[in-house]
């Protein structure tokens, strides 16, 4: 399957000084049967992608550059997109609430493109985005949601470590296989890693594709010339 996703976020890069929209809200675009979704995760951000789903078909929603957000909303747009038995992508960064939510699609893909290298996603234990403090108690269920969206693909010492976190900013991060070459596939950062890269540490034995996260290695590929995509750390 080829997207011009190239246009597309070309699109979105020139549409947000034009878009009426709260400054914190996420940004979604529709191209036809496909939806962008891009930038933090806020609270009201299911209202506005139930709408968009309702005017017509969605086959892909595609992910790209967020940070995560508001877990509540992740969950409800989550189950929307499974209902509708939608597909999901990214391109760039998807972090915490963001990676929630791609993991929602029956087809999960990477794309395809001169950024794959700087293409993650992110896990890691919920916690409350006020006192930082983990959130023990959401945990169990969280774990068995992506063992079953993973369909038990996921080894349960490696989602623990993933989800099982001491602070908020400690994150497990997944990389297309070979991508990153010294890097690694599948890293562990601790808090602090953006200014001591010796915090973070590299998981070997497993990748993207084999822990259930990718439903194929098969990359979504585009017609079209690569737009270059910015980095966001991970929300607070």
């Amino acid at each position: 399957m080829k997207l011009r996703f190239a246009s597309l976020l070309a699109a979105l890069i020139l549409g947000l000084a034009g878009m009426n929209l709260p400054c914190s809200a996420m940004t979604m675009l529709r191209s036809n049967d496909t939806l962008i979704l891009f930038g933090k995760v806020e609270p009201d951000d299911f209202q506005r992608f139930y709408h968009l789903l309702s005017a017509a078909p969605v086959k892909y929603v595609i992910l790209t550059e967020s940070p995560g957000g508001d877990m509540n909303a992740a969950v409800t747009i989550s189950h929307l997109i499974t209902q509708k038995r939608i597909n999901t992508a990214v391109r760039g960064n998807c972090f915490s609430a963001c990676a929630f939510i791609f993991m929602s699609g029956i087809e999960r893909q990477m794309l395809a493109g001169k950024d794959l290298t700087r293409t993650s996603l992110g896990f890691h234990g919920p916690h409350n985005k006020d006192t930082l403090e983990i959130a023990t108690e959401s945990i169990p269920r969280l774990r068995e949601w992506l063992l079953k969206a993973t369909q038990g693909k996921f080894p349960e010492e490696l989602l623990d470590q993933a989800l099982f976190v001491k602070k908020a900013y400690d994150m497990m991060f997944f990389y297309y296989p070979g991508a990153n070459p010294g890097k690694g596939d599948i890293r562990f950062c601790n808090q602090g890693s953006l200014v001591n890269p010796k915090k973070c540490y590299n998981i070997e034995g497993h990748d993207v594709v084999s822990v259930g996260i990718l439903t194929t290695a098969e990359l979504l590929k585009v017609e079209e010339a690569e737009a270059p995509v910015a980095s966001s750390p991970p929300a607070k």
